[in-house]
């Protein structure tokens, strides 16, 4: 298991300017640094990642062909939480949120080619899936980066679970 506290996230001005403009959201550019500020001074990323074998993970996590599957874990914490979310800190958050999973992401890719392995895309696991499952509890311990599920809710809000497959490299002959 690899944990990972405090990383840095730089939120991208110019793609949270691309889908407020897709989803017809007009704002000041004032009042959108405003708000970019207060999720960037908010937000304290944190992961923890851990790659089982296929067959660790089967009947839970369906990758097809994978040999190997990565289960990671992504908050931005906790103070994040308390900030009133409208649309355009929606957006800002889901920013920060897919740079956080793009960084971990790098760091299995890495692994996955030291092991002469590609990687298939990462899909999103709903929280009920990953809690209801004693074996990724007990090798992945959330509360290390104090990720918390508790009647049908996860703590903090602003979590989310993937996983990624593992493929062989076909050999070139």
């Amino acid at each position: 298991m690899k944990k990972i506290k405090n990383f840095k996230i730089d939120l991208r001005q110019g793609y949270i300017l691309r889908e407020l403009k897709k989803r017809k959201i007009s704002i000041s550019e004032e009042e959108l640094y405003e708000k970019i500020k207060s999720v960037q001074d908010a937000i304290l990323p944190a992961t923890i990642y851990y790659t089982f074998s296929s067959s660790d993970v089967a009947g839970i996590i369906d990758r097809g062909d994978a040999v190997s599957v990565s289960v990671y874990a992504v908050t931005l914490g906790k103070k994040l939480d308390a900030i009133a979310s409208d649309e355009v800190t929606g957006i800002i958050i889901d920013d920060a949120i897919d740079i956080a999973a793009n960084f971990v992401k790098k760091l299995i890719q890495i692994e996955a080619e030291d092991d002469r392995c590609e990687l298939l895309e990462p899909v999103e696991i709903p929280p009920a899936a990953v809690f209801s499952n004693s074996k990724l509890c007990e090798v992945m311990e959330f509360s290390k980066i104090d990720i918390l599920f508790d009647n049908g809710r996860i703590a903090p809000q602003r979590t989310k679970f993937f996983s990624i497959g593992w493929l062989l490299k076909k050999r070139r002959r």
